[in-house]
């Protein structure tokens, strides 16, 4: 699979744009410095946590903007560290496939359909999903 394919889809596209819309509201709302960069984490951490107590909590959120756009932030934060926004361009049906966006390095192996004999390091975390309690946060 190309790199296009995992960067330029259309559940993708339209996530992205739905979030970056919602975002000037959900900053208003949440009083800081949210400028995208590293330090900026700390503060969406803490806005976070002051609204959920509970990983619960989150997952019975996460289809709505309490934690879209935070998540959104997150791999904003990500991408302009480096990363690439990407979706797993196979079926939504396939219950295989990571159904949301996630933040991952260009040219992944991932992409690749023999992507399991590629990865020899059990720990290696080429992506971070920004709404799963398994997440690795991007460097």
């Amino acid at each position: 699979m190309t790199e296009r394919q995992w960067t330029n889809h259309p559940r993708l596209t339209a996530w992205l744009q739905e979030q970056e819309a919602a975002f000037p509201q959900w900053a208003a709302a949440h009083p800081g410095v949210w400028d995208f960069s590293p330090d900026s984490v700390d503060s969406l951490e803490t806005v976070i946590r002051a609204q959920f107590s509970s990983w619960d909590d989150v997952q019975a959120a996460q289809r709505t903007p309490r934690v879209t756009v935070p998540a959104w932030y997150l791999g904003e934060v990500c991408v302009r560290a480096g990363g690439v926004w990407k979706h797993n361009p196979g079926s939504p049906t396939d219950p295989d496939v990571w159904e949301g966006p996630f933040v991952g390095v260009p040219g992944d192996p991932m992409e690749d359909p023999d992507h399991e004999d590629l990865y020899e390091d059990d720990d290696y975390l080429p992506a971070t999903v920004p709404v799963s309690s398994n997440s690795a946060a991007c460097s």
